[in-house]
């Protein structure tokens, strides 16, 4: 995964790129073969002096091919590339932001740096070749917009005339691989956009872009998903699903809830624990979130709100988030009991959770247990499953994200994300409040509680 602590320059290339060619035979190899064609001469494009990449907010232009800028006096080959701060807007994630603001921490955010493409046409000695041919063959021609999204990590201390390469190579690849992705899924007369997806995975610094078509589904590209958990070495949990893509600062305010809040704290010391985690993406939810005067009794669906919120970007399902009233609402329509629970605020029992997450398609397993039998089994959850798991002993409830163990079964420690929590939704103060390791003296707030383990369907 990235880390929250970055020294690394995070430059992003996108843009639109105009294919077009012609078509001499109108079935699935013609097709293809003005494909190819049409892509071979775009790359011949982009290798060429008149391929620009310009900062988006900012006044630098360059020009990859011939190491050229706006700012030759200051840019020359020799340049450390982080002097290319000085000229572009750099783009920061406010979340790490802000919590780097803390004086208890010291961590450098990444910086993105967001370039356009375009094609210089203007020039003297930039003239479009004019092909004039006459003959009886019926010919089609075509134009596809490419949108091409290129991510190059860059250290600082690289020079400016090596990131230059790194830009043309990058984005050289990325069409490569959209003309493979073309001419693999064209079918008939329908040719598919590629796009490019980009990913964090366990133990890489960097991310890993996947292209895939526009249009299919993820189930009709899971085949191809195992062939890139083979090469990338991953296991058998979703890992390069659409759903999962990395979230640069400029998504971040799509988002209406904290990501993931669990990256903030302080890790513990991986010679003393071994650690497992909860697998991908969640949101964090809590009483008093959308203005909903649920203190107390509303404590347990918002442990469901953020189990629903798993699975969603897990790819598992599709649903929009749920209030609380809708979870309430949900159940009250069939189930006669549940009804007067609901009325009064009173919490529901197991087998009800259960039945809530059922109607979203959740399948889950319950237990029950008392203070002295930990869920050991946590180990295998996280292991294997990778779901977020919800513990409750009215009035508490609780979201298990993680469990860290060594030879010592009473060093045993319990990440813990309460969903009790009635502060704003500041990175700062959930990270202080709402998330941390718990030891044993956190079972000893429970006599007897109920544990509720999602179990994530088959399938990356």
């Amino acid at each position: 995964m990235l880390p929250l602590s970055n020294e690394d320059l995070l430059f992003r290339i996108k843009g639109g790129i105009r294919l077009e060619g012609t078509i001499n035979k109108a079935d699935e190899e013609g097709i293809k073969a003005g494909f190819k064609v049409a892509m071979k001469e775009l790359l011949s494009k982009v290798n060429s002096n008149i391929f620009t990449l310009c900062n988006r907010s900012g006044p630098l232009c360059m020009w990859p091919k011939t190491h050229a800028s706006t700012q030759p006096a200051n840019l020359q080959d020799e340049t450390l590339c982080k002097a290319i701060l000085k000229y572009v807007t750099v783009e920061i994630s406010e979340s790490v932001r802000k919590y780097a603001r803390k004086k208890t921490v010291k961590i450098t955010p990444l910086k993105v740096i967001n370039l356009q493409v375009r094609f210089e046409l203007s020039r003297t000695d930039v003239a479009e070749k004019v092909i004039i041919q006459h003959n009886k063959m019926a010919r089609t021609h075509f134009k596809l917009t490419l949108p091409l999204d290129v991510v190059v990590f860059a250290n600082p201390e690289d020079t400016w005339s090596s990131l230059q390469d790194q830009f043309l190579e990058a984005v050289t690849a990325q069409l490569t691989v959209m003309d493979q992705c073309i001419q693999r899924f064209t079918k008939g007369k329908t040719v598919p956009i590629p796009q490019a997806f980009h990913f964090e995975l366990p133990e890489r610094t960097t991310l890993t872009t996947v292209i895939y078509p526009a249009g299919i589904s993820e189930k009709v590209l899971e085949p191809e998903r195992k062939v890139l958990h083979g090469e990338l070495g991953l296991d058998n949990k979703p890992y390069l699903r659409r759903s999962m893509t990395f979230c640069f600062p400029t998504d971040e305010n799509k988002f209406k809830y904290l990501k993931n809040v669990h990256r903030f704290i302080a890790p513990l010391n991986p010679d003393e624990f071994k650690v497992y985690l909860v697998h991908g993406s969640y949101t964090f939810h809590h009483c008093l979130q959308d203005d909903s005067n649920d203190v107390g009794w509303g404590v347990p669906y918002r442990c469901i709100q953020v189990i629903i919120s798993w699975f969603n970007y897990q790819g598992y399902i599709n649903i929009p988030l749920p209030t609380v009233e809708e979870l309430q609402d949900g159940l009250t329509k069939g189930d006669e009991e549940f009804v007067n629970i609901a009325e009064i605020k009173e919490w529901p029992t197991g087998v009800q959770i259960a039945s809530i997450l059922k109607s979203y398609q959740i399948s889950a397993v319950n237990y029950e247990f008392r203070t002295n039998d930990q869920p050991t089994h946590l180990i295998s959850h996280f292991e294997e499953q990778g779901c977020p798991v919800m513990i409750f002993s009215e009035p508490k409830a609780y979201i298990l994200l993680g469990i860290a163990v060594n030879d010592d079964p009473h060093a045993t420690k319990h990440l813990v994300l309460d969903t009790m929590y009635t502060g704003n939704d500041e990175v700062t103060n959930v990270i202080e409040k709402a998330v941390s390791w718990k030891g044993r003296d956190f079972w000893d707030e429970m006599e007897v509680y109920g544990l509720s383990q999602p179990q994530r369907p088959e399938g990356i």
